[in-house]
């Protein structure tokens, strides 16, 4: 028994550290996404600009691969980064119409960390790819959490059962 206990211990905690891990990375991409709202902002020039498809097994993605120059005071600065956050989905159309919005632009205008301009977004806000990192990391550390209990409740004798039994 203590052998299974070991056992499972070692095996969920994989699955807790990908929950925290992936609950981290939504808490810190939604609160540097929405820090990025105050920063101040410069005009961009975009040197280069894509809609990347990746395709896996069975599904596609696509993301928008974006890089621009833009000066702070002077120094000059490159980015790549359109939000925090930002990562790829299968609705090319949301990212076609993020690639066109940009490449018709008159102007581009990149925020800045103001304590560290080498760090810069183009938008900002809790979009849906953050939303959904948080909403699938909550979902995958609440079954976690109760795929432990129900483990932890089999090794469980059930005095209950044996404390109400009358018996003569």
């Amino acid at each position: 028994m203590k052998s299974q206990v070991g056992g499972f211990v070692l095996f969920i905690s994989l699955f807790y550290l990908i929950g925290f891990g992936l609950l981290g990375y939504g808490l810190w991409s939604a609160r540097r996404s929405t820090q990025a709202a105050a920063w101040p902002t410069t005009p961009a020039t975009i040197t280069s600009l894509e809609v990347r498809e990746n395709s896996h097994s069975d599904d596609t993605t696509y993301e928008v691969k974006v890089r621009y120059t833009y000066t702070v005071e002077g120094v000059a600065f490159e980015g790549s980064r359109l939000a925090f956050g930002y990562g790829g989905s299968s609705d090319r159309e949301a990212h076609d119409e993020i690639r066109r919005r940009l490449k018709e632009a008159k102007a581009v205008a990149v925020r800045y960390d103001p304590a560290n301009p080498a760090v810069s977004c183009l938008s900002y806000g809790l979009h849906r790819t953050i939303l959904f990192v948080l909403v699938f990391s909550v979902t995958w550390l609440l079954f976690v959490i109760g795929f432990t209990l129900l483990f932890s409740l089999s090794f469980r004798s059930d005095a209950v059962l044996l404390d109400n039994l009358s018996v003569q």
